[in-house]
């Protein structure tokens, strides 16, 4: 017997039950919608929380200790260095304007920080980052912190003095902060590094630099290297992790999508139990299916029809079953997927992401389950002999 007329006696089959058909598909849609929305979670959670990572990691290694100013200019000298942002141990510095205290994150960011990054000063103008000699009391804000100042009071802070830590401080300019769902303060300051130091820092020395590398796949060689220079320099073991600690945004990632892939594995589990119970609603189905088509399938097979035709039959009415809820299945979960993140928004951690692999996976497990819970059935009915099956009341 030919696929097609497999496939179309299969169809013609099921019309006839059209009822329990309907039902059957339902419970294989909710098992595929849970499946596919669970993994579609995991996938979202995954992707958002690599792409936080990965906008708030500095440089391709990053460098942590009590760092000096040798130290930054021995990491800025490497072949293998492009560009070194440091930045200074902070206080924490109480900021007022216009006479009420701001939640402000206050640092002194110092080297080569408009080369590494997409600083966009949309009013005013911005100090030199480079140069360790610039002590003037002048700070750049982030327009998160001017829409709140505005907010409160209704002008602009470009131009005006601010206090930081107690001293005043100049704003000279505003800059676009990119967004970041892990942000739960007004904004952020920064202030030269010379003008830190005694104020807004009790050290001259740096609590972190970001390293960014010439080639970035090189980031383990890179960062062993300077870990060993570190703690040579201080004549402790090369390995030694006392003092310093360097860390990749690349092995943080590694991790977070460790932890990622256990997530949608326990969501998918989840998801997997309901698919489950549609899986023996459609076993339950074909049995019923079989049983009540007993002599029919006898008068099949004495009129030639082999065991593996009347095999596959069952089989492909069991996938056709299936395939169709999985359809429908990932079909709502696309639908539903668009209005969560539209209701969630952009600056949530949570989205639901229909990758082209979730809906691969999910028509793969349609069709899985239609084979797995449809050959039993399928097997019953092939195993039926022609004398028997025809005598069956």
């Amino acid at each position: 017997m030919k696929l097609r007329h497999i496939v179309q006696e299969g169809g013609q089959a099921l019309h006839a039950n059209k009822l329990r058909s309907a039902l059957t598909i339902i419970g294989i849609v909710v098992g595929i919608f849970a499946v596919t929305a669970m993994l579609a979670l995991g996938e979202g959670l995954s992707q958002n929380i690599e792409d936080r990572i990965s906008s708030m990691s500095s440089g391709d290694i990053s460098v942590q200790g009590d760092l000096t100013m040798t130290d930054f200019e021995w990491i800025r000298s490497q072949l293998y260095t492009e560009d070194v942002v440091a930045t200074l141990s902070s206080s924490n510095p109480t900021v007022i304007i216009s006479g009420t205290e701001y939640s402000v994150s206050v640092s002194s960011p110092f080297g080569d920080y408009l080369d590494a990054n997409d600083l966009d000063i949309t009013k005013g103008e911005v100090y030199d980052f480079n140069d360790p000699e610039y002590e003037e009391k002048v700070v750049i804000v982030s327009s998160s912190l001017e829409d709140a100042v505005v907010e409160d009071g209704g002008q602009s802070i470009l131009n005006q003095k601010i206090s930081i830590g107690g001293l005043q401080y100049t704003v000279i300019g505003i800059f676009e902060e990119s967004s970041s769902g892990f942000m739960r303060n007004d904004g952020t300051a920064y202030i030269p590094y010379k003008a830190a130091v005694g104020n807004v820092s009790n050290t001259s020395n740096f609590s972190s630099m970001a390293v960014y590398l010439v080639d970035s796949s090189y980031y383990e060689i890179a960062g062993k290297h300077i870990l060993e220079g570190l703690n040579a320099s201080r004549h402790l073991s090369l390995d030694s992790e006392d003092l310093f600690s360097v860390s990749t945004a690349q092995s943080m990632i590694e991790s977070v999508q460790e932890t990622s892939a256990m997530i949608s594995l326990f969501l998918g589990v989840v998801g997997g139990i309901a698919l489950f119970v549609g899986g023996i609603g459609t076993m339950n189905m074909m049995l019923t299916s079989v049983t009540e088509r007993t002599k029919e399938i006898g008068l099949r097979k004495a009129i030639g029809a082999r065991n593996r035709d009347i095999l596959l039959q069952i089989l492909a009415e069991s996938v056709f079953l299936t395939m169709i809820g999985g359809i429908i299945g990932i079909l709502i979960t696309y639908i539903v997927s668009i209005v969560a993140n539209k209701m969630l928004g952009d600056s949530s951690t949570l989205s639901l992401v229909v990758s082209s692999g979730v809906v691969i996976f999910a028509t793969s497990v349609a069709i899985a389950v239609g084979v797995i819970f449809g050959l039993y059935p399928a097997r019953n009915a092939s195993k039926l002999q022609p004398v028997d099956a025809l005598r069956t009341e």
